[in-house]
């Protein structure tokens, strides 16, 4: 079974700064900019929270092949446990990203009422 590392640059730090950039850069990709739906922000912070979950696994997993573990012959001893050894190290993460990821859902859904309130301000004809 792999045994966490210490903590260190290679191993927390990076992955921590790998992860909030994705917990900022994915649902500006993924939202279409002129949506004026909530559901369709909230889908995509849900998607990007899961898509942030699963890539920080493949981060930890790459950091950890990096630095000498011999992740070939833990997969093939135990797939299941591998996997679930880097998914829970990628949660862990989550603390950092999660309250990015919120704020960023905060932004989105600020665009969505404010695009809102121009298409009735155009309707009603008091808007430019």
């Amino acid at each position: 079974m792999i045994q966490p590392e210490p903590i260190g640059w290679w191993n927390t730090g990076f992955p921590l700064l790998v992860l909030a950039g994705l917990a900022v850069i994915l649902p500006r990709v993924l939202v279409r900019r002129d949506t004026r739906s909530h559901r369709e922000v909230a889908v995509v912070i849900w998607a990007s929270a899961g898509l942030i979950l699963l890539a920080g696994a493949v981060v930890f997993a790459l950091t950890y092949q990096a630095r000498g573990v011999g992740l070939g012959a833990f997969l093939a001893e135990a797939p299941v446990g591998t996997a679930w050894f880097f998914l829970r190290l990628s949660g862990y993460t989550s603390v950092v990203w999660a309250p990015i990821l919120a704020l960023v859902w905060f932004v989105r859904a600020q665009g969505v009422e404010r695009r809102k309130g121009q298409d009735l301000a155009k309707r009603d004809g008091k808007g430019a």
